[in-house]
């Protein structure tokens, strides 16, 4: 990997669960992965991952089994659809949601052996506003906010937004709206989110586009493919299809630097930063 050609790291996030965050993570992956571009998706959902499950694979080990030293992170990285690489989680280990400022360390030194060829990578974050869940977000270079059409929905988003801006200086995010009913409604809930935010927040809001409801998004899921794989001319994989297009040009590319090492050096920077607070408290 060139310098000239830095791998883009992107933090997909939603304050709640059930918006449908990690379809969207898996079917952009995928995309991405189609359009011959090198991927790396991350399972950050530490302690509830399902990435592997929704993609009807079956790791041998995973980020657990790393981080108690059983294996090297290069054992656990696994292959999915077009050549897709998957680094998978663990689900319901305590350990997983209490990493501390070492192991992040060692995930620093070791991601680096994975990545020489990545275009992209996508984490898959965990819902809510744990230091962790915020550390790891803001440690990527861009951030997707998903969002629903549903009030729950957009006031935890208005949380990260305010966190992520007043605590660690962030102003710019896309927004993907998820499960609407037609295009205009998806830029109706922009709008409408836009507007609130807007009130409090000087920050750059950018409307990547939206899914939409779709019955084939839920077969997909119980057959555990991605539906931009199975049923390519569905509504979904045409959107899925769009919302890859907007994320190639939201950026422009040469914009963007540090790749790997510095979304995992930011990461530790700001653990470091939050445990001399507890100190000084």
């Amino acid at each position: 990997m060139t310098e000239s050609n830095q791998m883009r790291v992107i933090s997909i996030t939603g304050g709640k669960g059930g918006i449908g965050k990690t379809t969207i993570s898996i079917n952009l992956a995928v995309a991405l992965a189609q359009m011959k571009k090198k991927i790396l998706l991350f399972d950050a959902d530490f302690g509830l991952a399902n990435v592997d499950i929704r993609l009807g694979l079956n790791p041998k080990k995973t980020l657990h089994d790393f981080l108690i030293g059983e294996c090297e992170l290069s054992e656990i990285c696994i292959t999915g659809p077009h050549g897709l690489r998957i680094i998978p989680s663990s689900s319901g280990i305590q350990k997983m949601v209490e990493l501390s400022s070492l192991e992040s360390a060692e995930l620093i030194r070791s991601f680096s052996t994975l990545t020489e060829d990545i275009d992209i990578m996508i984490i898959d974050m965990a819902p809510g506003i744990s230091n962790q869940v915020m550390d790891f977000t803001h440690a990527s270079q861009d951030i997707l906010i998903v969002i629903c059409n549903d009030p729950a929905s957009l006031m935890d988003s208005y949380a990260i937004i305010k966190i992520l801006h007043q605590k660690y200086l962030r102003g710019r995010f896309g927004i993907i709206v998820n499960k609407v009913k037609n295009l205009q409604e998806g830029y109706d809930v922009f709008s409408r989110f836009q507007e609130v935010v807007a009130k409090f927040f000087n920050v750059n809001m950018n409307y990547i586009g939206h899914i939409p409801q779709d019955d084939y998004i839920n077969i997909a899921a119980h057959e555990r493919v991605a539906v931009i794989d199975k049923y390519p001319h569905s509504n979904a994989a045409s959107a899925f299809k769009s919302l890859c297009d907007g994320i190639n040009h939201w950026r422009d590319e040469s914009a963007i630097t540090g790749g790997i090492q510095f979304f995992f050096e930011r990461l530790i920077q700001n653990r470091l930063k939050h445990k001399e607070s507890l100190w000084e408290a």
